[in-house]
């Protein structure tokens, strides 16, 4: 068996259900893990030692799939049928999503990884700390700096509609 089946065989599982976790989609995660693996292939001589290799493969993951849901919120997908009207509710969620998908998209990537795993995906601070490779303590200026802006930009934009 070759050292990528291997690794296939030990690691596909895990990046699959990441996948599944962050994407919402099973054949979207059968895409990405093809991908991962794709990428692990060409990046097979920089790989670290085997203590290391599981976060270098969740990390990879993880940004592999926040850039396809990044890619997907910039790029709407056309749907069946649109609600007959459209209700106060519905115009609030849609604001919501666009203001979210602009922020995200407008921020460093620094901050928005965090943010989108912590309040996206719901993986709590320790989590993101080690998956992203730093410290729980910068992940939390990170999301609060996420979030001022956030605040800042919301007041800005509030202000300019009045």
């Amino acid at each position: 068996m070759s050292n990528v089946e291997t690794m296939y065989a030990k690691y596909g599982p895990l990046i699959f259900s990441r996948c599944r976790r962050l994407l919402r989609n099973a054949a979207a995660a059968e895409d990405a893990t093809q991908d991962i693996f794709v990428k692990i292939i060409h990046k097979l001589d920089s790989m670290p030692d085997e203590q290391a290799v599981l976060p270098w493969i969740h990390r990879m993951t993880t940004n592999h799939c926040l850039n396809i849901i990044r890619d997907t919120r910039r790029h709407a997908e056309p749907t069946d049928c649109l609600p007959e009207t459209a209700t106060h509710d519905f115009e609030d969620a849609v604001m919501s999503r666009n203001f979210a998908a602009v922020m995200l998209a407008n921020s460093p990537k620094e901050l928005s990884e965090p943010a989108m795993l912590y309040h996206g995906a719901g993986v709590d601070q320790s989590t993101v700390a080690r998956q992203l490779g730093i410290s729980r303590r910068t992940v939390v200026y990170r999301i609060s700096e996420f979030s001022r802006r956030v605040m800042t930009f919301h007041a800005a934009a509030e202000a300019g509609r009045a």
